[in-house]
């Protein structure tokens, strides 16, 4: 069996490495080394390893990942700058689905309201911050987060959309979603022509456009790993979806309307 990271933790490396680009990655990790191994610990697969907590699914998940402290940012911004916002973040609600956060000799706890605390492990956590995902079904399957580091300083420079813009293919009022959505939603499944286009090219057009921003979309990827492409509205795209659209402040509906479409095409790229 196959362990996997819970996909909140994926999404906070990916949005780490966005923010900080030249980010030092030697102290990054997530299955846990021997020293994690022998005792229970949440970089241990839940199903395989001996974990912190072990749900009942059939998932081999880990919990936790550290990332290395050294940001390498030209404005400035620490891991300290960092950690503080998530757990104000946190102490808020807004990172719900975080259950601790270990730094520099310190724990941000849930079961203490995420108040400071010093803490005591042989490892002082200086050359990475540990964050551990809660243990709920709710947190071990939450996608599209949003870690808030457009909130730390100057975000860096910005860059244009990749053009040529390309209008929204669809009627007011659809949008590209699954094939159970009704006659407005439109999947690629039935070979519906807008525009001159089948559906299914103008959804692979949009995803592609998404790679043109940088992310890491098709075969083998972040996103879309197992159809790519394709044109065909599925689990896969919603994800990819959600994701942009939490990362572009819109409402995460995993729906391809207008208003998402666009910001694709339009929206700078920091």
């Amino acid at each position: 069996m196959a362990w996997m990271v819970v996909p909140n933790l994926d999404e906070a490396r990916d949005q780490l490495n966005k923010r900080f680009p030249k980010r030092d990655k030697r102290s990054d990790g997530s299955i846990g080394d021997t020293s994690h191994q022998d005792s229970p610990s949440s970089h241990n697969p839940d199903r395989t390893g001996r974990p912190e907590y072990r749900d009942g699914d059939d998932l081999d998940e880990v919990r936790a990942r550290d990332f290395d402290a050294d940001l390498r940012d030209p404005g400035g911004v620490t891991m300290e700058h960092v950690v503080q916002l998530w757990v104000k973040l946190a102490r808020s609600n807004d990172l719900w689905w975080v259950r601790y956060i270990i730094y520099n000799g310190r724990i941000w706890h849930r079961r203490h309201g995420f108040a400071t605390h010093t803490y005591t492990g042989s490892n002082q956590h200086t050359s990475h911050c540990h964050v551990n995902s809660d243990f709920t079904q709710a947190a071990d399957t939450v996608r599209g987060t949003n870690w808030r580091l457009d909130q730390l300083g100057d975000p860096g420079p910005v860059e244009p959309a990749p053009g040529p813009a390309v209008s929204f293919p669809l009627p007011s009022g659809y949008y590209f979603g699954p094939r159970s959505g009704g006659n407005r939603s439109v999947s690629g499944y039935y070979r519906r022509r807008f525009n001159g286009k089948l559906d299914r090219q103008w959804l692979a057009m949009w995803t592609k456009q998404l790679t043109r921003r940088g992310w890491p979309a098709g075969k083998g990827k972040r996103y879309l790993r197992k159809n790519g492409h394709d044109g065909l509205y599925g689990p896969e795209h919603r994800e990819l979806i959600t994701a942009f659209q939490a990362d572009q402040g819109l409402s995460r509906d995993g729906l391809l309307g207008r208003n998402t479409w666009d910001a694709a095409y339009r929206n700078p790229i920091r």
